[in-house]
């Protein structure tokens, strides 16, 4: 009995399957990778933002933003350097208002090294920016109204948002310390952002 080989066509054929085969795993393999290392980089940010947050409030009594005599206590801080007051009302919510002097405060009493800009990550083609403001005035409106102040990610994508979510709290956007704007989102070909985070402080 003659044994019969593969032919060169046929081999080609084989070779050429599994080559797609692998792109396509290697995609997605890739894909989820990035959207974990931009959901750490978010995460990280979001974590540090928290924290000096928490250090400038133990030292001054006042949230960022909020301080009513920031300008007096803080060196640095002067009219019109964030708003035209560069003042808070002291409330204890950072209000849209003072939403820029968030990191103003922050900077200049030596809790940031960024700068007192507004807080930005790029992302391939995509910015992020992610900054402190009072709940009501977030677009992530499913907190406890007992949530006064959050971190908001803003232009996330979908896939680094629900990666965030599962690392940082309970995997579901509409519960917990992570939340969205909308209730789920899917990703599809374009990358499509979930038009707010937030994380309770």
């Amino acid at each position: 009995m003659k044994q019969q080989g593969w032919t060169l066509v046929e081999l080609a054929i084989v070779l050429a399957v599994i080559g797609i085969i692998l792109g396509i795993v290697a995609g997605t393999t890739g894909r989820s990778l990035i959207g974990t290392s931009h959901a750490q980089a978010v995460q990280s940010t979001v974590k540090e933002l928290a924290e000096a947050i928490a250090r400038f409030r133990e030292r001054y009594g006042y949230l960022p933003g909020d301080m009513p005599d920031a300008t007096t206590r803080i060196p640095g801080v002067v009219a019109n350097s964030c708003s035209v007051t560069a003042n808070g009302n002291g409330d204890g919510q950072i209000d849209a208002a003072e939403v820029p002097c968030v990191t103003n405060h922050l900077f200049n009493a030596g809790f940031t090294r960024g700068g007192t800009g507004t807080i930005t990550l790029s992302q391939g083609d995509r910015l992020i920016t992610v900054r402190a403001i009072a709940r009501s005035e977030s677009s992530v409106t499913s907190f406890p109204t007992s949530t006064r102040n959050v971190i908001e990610i803003l232009n996330l994508s979908c896939r680094s948002a629900q990666e965030l979510d599962v690392k940082s709290d309970d995997g579901a956007f509409a519960s917990g310390n992570t939340r969205a704007s909308v209730a789920s989102c899917t990703e599809s070909g374009t990358n499509d952002p979930v038009p707010a985070m937030a994380v309770a402080l």
